[in-house]
């Protein structure tokens, strides 16, 4: 019921390895609800704090219940008895019939240094935790090796764990150990104070094999309430009441309930809805690449300070030492579909400057602007080197701005729900000037000879409603913030063309036909005529697989 890394050492009152968060009342009683096994099971709290479940616990008639929390403070003020002690530190035997709460969210670089330390040394934790994971991934784990063989987990806490690329060994060890039965996933609606974060209750069940899970989706950022929880209840009785291999599905403004099929192994938790044909086409079709697999991406480079490298003056002013100087970008802010909406934005570029002294006697427009800023300058994160005050600090992935004359930009974060749609941008060098992008820009750049597909066909599956609902349900999201560096980004499908089919050199010249139009006249409304395109492609090679294996078979 707290959310508590606390107790991994001596840490402070107000420390954030200490951070704590109350479950309300009305949510643990709804997760207490989904415990299915008799009261005579051994339930297990690992971090009780002020002790909500325990009393919950205790009206229901459990009674054998045990509960650990760290913080002498909190476990004083319990009116149950609670141990005091690190629930880390019990043995991994299993002997567990439930093990129910709220596991701890606390940063890896918030976790005591010697429990990070403990981590990285001890083969037990070693096989989970590493300097990317938080420590509810060390409960999560912990507490899947205290069950007993049909032992229920039922835990709330983010949603992370499910999707980033570092959890992956941990749901792959949930995944050879049992499965998920229902997943709640409350989206960014308030459940604690002071909390902002993808809430998620979920319930999973010790070396159980289950063919479908249980989703239901709260999708308003209204606090959620007793009468919210009352609301997925009933969602959760009527997918209780589906066979295995219903399509029932309910949604409407606020929420959606499907089955979904059970996940298997370490790669990325993504329930699919039944509406969602689009994604289970895209995965089922042959000839389908990474995005990855043909391009080079990486994220844009660092100023660490945008205000003082920017310029605001009109080159003109500028001497020639100066104008040869500037750099020609694009932020996030300066993209749209297909297309950027302005021009690149001048910065002043001074990396091959060495010394204070030839930067004002050659470049005194840039020393003046720059010096106004000197103190902030010198105060910025310099990635552990030396770094002169008037030099970008981090020129990542600069060369690949440098060898590609046209390449794809996107916002490195991006919310869908804000416009309906994710940004890919056609971008080209002008009048022999590179182009540039910042560290909220992500750049996707098609290697030479890795594919034969025009790089406006990718431009255009990228911006197709096919595509873009696949990134919204597969891709990686965080409190609603989609994430396009370069792991979530590679992982993006593009068909590949048969070239010896006419159907498809058809539509691919027709995609590109229309991405062209896009691209001259600026008409976003063609994006329609695009979508059906794309799905006719789709369409073709499910069609073209399917006859395939009929002829196999």
């Amino acid at each position: 019921e707290m959310v508590v890394t606390g107790s991994l050492g001596k840490a402070g009152k107000n420390s954030k390895s200490l951070g704590q968060y109350m479950t309300p009342m009305f949510v643990a009683k709804f997760m207490s609800s989904l415990i299915s096994k008799p009261t005579t099971a051994r339930v297990l709290e690992p971090g009780a704090g002020e002790g909500v479940f325990l009393r919950i616990l205790d009206k229901k008639g459990f009674e054998n219940v045990t509960a650990y929390e760290i913080d002498t403070r909190l476990a004083k003020r319990s009116p149950a008895k609670i141990s005091h002690g690190n629930f880390l530190e019990i043995p991994p035997k299993p002997t567990c019939d439930v093990i129910i709460g709220n596991p701890p969210y606390v940063r890896w670089k918030n976790i005591l240094p010697e429990w990070r330390d403990i981590f990285k040394k001890s083969e037990y934790w070693n096989k989970i935790m590493n300097g990317l994971c938080d420590l509810s991934y060390a409960f999560i784990y912990h507490s899947v090796n205290l069950l007993r063989e049909r032992g229920e987990l039922i835990f709330i806490c983010p949603l992370f764990w499910t999707e980033t690329l570092h959890a992956g060994r941990l749901r792959e060890h949930l995944s050879n150990n049992g499965s998920l039965e229902l997943l709640i996933n409350l989206n960014e609606a308030k459940v604690f104070d002071k909390v902002a974060s993808t809430i998620m209750i979920f319930k999973y069940l010790k070396r159980v094999k289950l063919p479908n899970v249980k989703i239901v989706e709260y999708r308003s950022k209204e606090p959620v309430t007793p009468q919210v929880m009352n609301k997925i209840s009933l969602l959760i009785r009527r997918l209780e009441l589906q066979p295995s291999d219903s399509d029932f599905h309910f949604e409407n403004d606020v929420f959606r309930a499907y089955l979904t099929e059970q996940f298997v192994g370490g790669k990325p938790w993504h329930p699919i809805p039944p509406t969602a044909q689009v994604v289970k086409r895209l995965d089922a079709i042959e000839a389908v690449v990474q995005l990855g697999d043909i391009s080079e991406i990486g994220n844009g480079m660092v100023s660490g300070l945008d205000r003082a490298f920017r310029l605001e003056e009109n080159p003109k002013v500028l001497n020639e030492h100066e104008r040869s100087s500037l750099i020609y970008v694009y932020k996030a802010k300066t993209l749209e579909r297909f297309f950027p909406s302005s021009d690149p934005i001048p910065y002043i570029f001074t990396n091959h400057i060495d010394s204070q002294d030839e930067l004002k006697q050659f470049y005194p427009h840039f020393y003046r602007k720059l010096s106004d800023y000197r103190e902030i300058l010198e105060k910025r994160y310099n990635y552990k080197k030396d770094i002169p005050w008037w030099h970008w600090v981090f020129l990542r992935n600069k060369h690949l701005f440098e060898q590609h004359g046209i390449k794809i930009f996107v916002p490195s974060k991006e919310r869908y729900d804000t416009r309906g749609y994710f940004r890919f941008a056609l971008i080209n060098d002008k009048e022999g000037k590179t182009c540039y992008a910042t560290q909220d820009v992500t750049a996707i750049c098609i290697k030479k000879h890795a594919t034969k597909e025009k790089i406006e066909y990718i431009l255009g599956l990228l911006n197709s409603e096919p595509i873009q609902k696949w990134i919204v349900i597969k891709g990686f999201s965080r409190g609603g913030v989609h994430d396009f560096c370069e792991g979530p980004t590679s992982i993006i499908p593009i068909p590949k063309v048969d070239w010896d089919n006419p159907k498809e050199v058809e539509l691919h010249r027709l995609i590109v036909e229309v991405v062209d139009e896009v691209l001259v006249q600026r008409r976003l409304n063609l994006t329609r005529e695009l979508n059906d395109y794309v799905l006719k492609l789709l369409e073709h090679k499910k069609k073209a697989k399917t006859l395939r294996l009929d002829s196999f078979s």
